[in-house]
């Protein structure tokens, strides 16, 4: 009898071990398994700041290219709006009846004068490498459209004022016929500003000049209006990653 109940207290000894065991077996294995999700944890975290410093990184080049651009663009608005006064001026030479010409040569300068429009782009490029990978999914959408579309259209139509008075140079039959002195960003000294031929010449100039020029005025006042934002909205976005 005494046997039996010896037997009876080893197996609930036993079964007090396996159960320690098995208890001991569970709390390293959740140990183990919170010590993996901390380390994930920690991983995604120093990740989410690497990630975060490399996007301050990239918009604050791109906001840098915008506000160089903005320079340039201003000083283009700048020159189209001189072109567009002395269109107004000229037309009123043309049809006036008492020529003041004393004016005449500076005038010609700020029509016949054109800039070159070199776009900044080169923080855009690495955002592109990088595969336009921003936390602001509509930031990343206005960026691209500014340099991927509004930048070479307004590129285009800068070229297209170039274009339009390199013609008139290279024109030997033309307006420039009737230029005695052509002073670069100066003035240009006309012959005989009473010429009848100078007169219409200038007159049918203007005439196509004065669309092309406030076309292009138009479009570059609604760019920097553009870039203005742009940078706005970096900016903001910049302050909620630091």
């Amino acid at each position: 009898m005494i046997k039996f109940f010896r037997q009876i207290r080893q197996s609930m000894i036993n079964q007090n071990r396996t159960k320690k065991y098995l208890l001991y077996a569970i709390g390293e294995i959740i140990l183990v398994v919170i010590g993996i999700l901390i380390a994930l944890q920690i991983n995604n975290w120093n990740e989410d700041q690497k990630s975060r410093k490399d996007e301050r990184y990239v918009l604050t080049e791109v906001l840098k290219n915008l506000e160089e651009d903005a320079i340039l663009v201003k000083e283009i608005i700048e020159q189209r709006q001189k072109a567009k006064t002395a269109i107004i001026e000229l037309q009123k030479f043309v049809s006036s009846e008492s020529k003041d010409t004393d004016s005449l040569k500076f005038y010609l300068v700020d029509i016949l004068t054109f800039e070159r429009y070199f776009p900044i782009n080169n923080a855009y490029e690495i955002l592109k490498s990088k595969g336009l990978q921003l936390s602001n999914n509509e930031l990343t959408t206005e960026i691209s459209r500014y340099y991927d579309y509004e930048q070479p259209k307004m590129s285009n139509s800068i070229l297209d004022i170039e274009v339009t008075i390199l013609k008139v140079f290279n024109d030997r039959n033309g307006l420039v016929r009737f230029l005695s002195l052509i002073e670069k960003d100066e003035q240009m000294v006309v012959k005989n500003p009473n010429d009848p031929n100078f007169i219409e010449e200038l007159s049918f100039f203007l005439i196509a000049f004065q669309d092309n020029n406030g076309g292009t005025l138009n479009k570059l006042l609604v760019f920097e209006d553009i870039n203005n934002k742009l940078r706005e909205q970096i900016m903001n976005g910049l302050k909620k990653l630091s």
